[in-house]
Parts: structure tokens; C-alpha cells; sequence
């Protein structure tokens, strides 16, 4: 084939989430959509059954309700959702998709990217503001980033949805990439500092335990 012709091939199938460039270069791995996919043939890891005990331990741990989403094409998709205690937990679909830079999540997916491409990123992209508490400084997000690699896990206060805090952690693949976030959500009202950063360990752990399952080591 022409190099035209591939070229256009290959950026539909990154569009699409079945590939997925590596740290913005010309290299690709195949990306989660594919992943996905080919996890209902049987023969291959089920990233969402693999997961499913930790959304339920960090759940009934926090009492709030915990996600598993994936990273693609700008925004994350929620693959899997447990509610603590449902009288008093948010909720979302299976299936719907977050911005890439929605709160706690977009911190950890920014966490992933090797400093260049983040720093890249940040100065030529408009921060969305989605709450009043939205961080839109590019030198004070690249901050929280460092602070979300230097503890393990990234934290949100009404960052992304007013009177919502979140703290999200990374799950990681093949050759350490990134395959997918997991979070816990729940409601100010019920989750001062200090619990937050309680459920940010928790949820460290509990992703570093599904990224160990993947073959991943700890």
C-alpha cells in the first residue's frame, strides 16, 4: 500500500481506539478498544472481569462508588461501575465517556505521558474550566501531575463536578503502559481531606493489585 494510504488507515484506527501511539511518536500498540474487544473471544484477559473484585473491595471500603474507564481518543470510557452505598452514591453509565482531562482522572492519564509530550500538551491545549475549583493554569496542572506521580494517585476536589472529590489511580499493561484508570467518586459532603487521601491509598493499591494480575510487577 502507498504511504498515503496507510497513513489514513492508521490514524481512523487510532481515532477508533484500536491503536494507540506511543508517547505521541510513530510507534503503536494496540490500543484498548481492540483490547476490548478481542477480551470476549475467551482467550484473552478480561480487563473489566479482572478488575470487578477491586471496584467492589475499594466500594464497600469507601462507601462511594468506584469506576474502571479507559483512556481513548480524548476522553475515557467507562467500562465498569460498583456502588457503595447506593442511597448515597453518584452513578454514571457503562459505556458513556468522560473528558481526558475530567478531574482526578485526567491528572493520572497525564501521569502516563512522558514529561515532553505532557508539557507539550498543556501549553497548546485550552484547560477546560468545568467547575469554578477547575485547574486552567498549565504551570499549576503540570504541578498536580507531579504530585499525582509522586504519590501514586491523583486527588479532585469539585475539580470536575461541583461538590463531587475523586481520587483515581493508573492500571498498567504490557511494557508498563497505561491500559486503564480506576477511581472512587462520591459526594463533598461526605469525604473531608483526610478521607481523601485514605481512599487515594486505597485506591493505589487496589489498581496496583489489578495491574499485578495483568502481570505487572509491584
Amino acid at each position: 500500500m502507498g504511504k498515503s494510504t496507510v497513513h489514513g488507515l492508521v490514524t481512523t484506527l487510532e481515532a477508533l481506539g484500536v491503536l494507540e501511539a506511543v508517547n505521541g511518536s510513530k510507534r503503536y500498540l494496540l490500543g484498548p478498544r481492540l483490547s476490548a474487544l478481542c477480551s470476549r473471544g475467551g482467550n484473552q484477559v478480561d480487563l473489566r472481569q479482572v478488575a470487578r473484585p477491586a471496584l467492589e473491595r475499594l466500594a464497600a471500603a469507601t462507601e462511594q462508588t468506584s469506576f474502571l474507564g479507559v483512556p481513548a481518543n480524548g476522553h475515557v470510557t467507562i467500562l465498569d461501575i460498583v456502588h457503595g452505598r447506593p442511597t448515597l452514591s453518584i452513578s454514571a453509565p457503562v459505556g458513556s465517556s468522560i473528558p481526558l482531562l475530567a478531574g482526578a482522572v485526567g491528572k493520572v492519564v497525564l501521569a502516563s505521558w512522558d514529561p515532553k509530550r505532557r508539557r507539550s500538551f498543556l501549553e497548546e491545549t485550552a484547560l477546560p474550566a468545568f467547575t469554578p475549583a477547575a485547574i486552567v493554569n498549565a504551570a499549576v496542572y503540570e504541578q498536580a501531575v507531579v504530585e499525582t506521580i509522586s504519590r501514586g494517585a491523583a486527588i479532585d476536589v469539585d475539580e470536575y463536578v461541583d461538590g463531587i472529590r475523586a481520587a483515581a489511580a493508573p492500571v498498567l499493561g504490557a511494557q508498563h503502559q497505561l491500559v486503564a484508570v480506576v477511581w472512587v467518586a462520591g459526594f463533598s459532603r461526605h469525604i473531608d481531606e483526610r478521607r481523601l487521601e485514605l481512599i487515594a491509598a486505597e485506591v493505589k493499591r487496589e489498581a496496583a493489585e489489578i495491574s499485578g494480575r495483568l502481570g505487572v510487577g509491584t
